[in-house]
């Protein structure tokens, strides 16, 4: 009896090592949002989608950004484009435009990860980025596509991770 419990006690820890070993400590903010109507206006209310009290812990490291879209094969554009808008804790705004294809160079097939009516695309927008400050900042995603309103996507995700340098930027030689 007491060899099960020391056998199931054993288990259970390496059960919660392994879990903690695979987590991935590098992401700071991963959050999604939901399109509730599966439509994503260009000009009207609702046009903009705010990502907030995201937490920035160190100026000094570098961080990546993703930006994804989950949407149906009944999208009627090919490709999304949408102004970034990163807005720090004193204020300072910044802002970039970006395009996200959906399709391939054919036009024909979709990128991403597709499970039957659903398909996920996921690309980083900014790479080895620096954040000024440190604090609470805030990201709004801002419809910018050719057409006056996207039918089909379903949401919209930001990931922030601090970037994989495969090299010390600060060794000294």
């Amino acid at each position: 009896m007491k060899t099960l419990i020391f056998l199931k006690r054993v288990f259970l820890i390496t059960l919660v090592s392994i879990s903690f070993i695979s987590c991935n400590n590098n992401t700071v903010y991963k959050e999604t949002i939901e399109f509730k109507t599966n439509s994503w206006n260009r000009i009207k209310e609702g046009k903009d989608v705010t990502f907030e009290k995201i937490n920035i812990p160190s100026v000094e490291d570098t961080y990546d950004i993703y930006v994804s879209f989950r949407h149906t094969p009944y999208i009627n554009i090919d490709e999304i484009s949408f102004v970034l808008r990163v807005i720090s804790p004193s204020g300072i705004k910044k802002e970039t435009v970006h395009t996200i294809k959906l399709k391939d160079r054919e036009g024909k097939d979709f990128v991403g990860e597709q499970l039957g009516d659903i398909i996920d695309v996921k690309e980083v927008v900014k790479q080895y980025t620096y954040f000024p400050e440190k604090g609470e900042y805030k990201f709004v995603i801002s419809n910018f596509c050719s057409k006056f309103e996207v039918t089909g996507i379903m949401d919209v995700g930001l990931e922030i991770k601090k970037s994989d340098l495969d090299y010390d930027v600060d060794a000294k030689k």
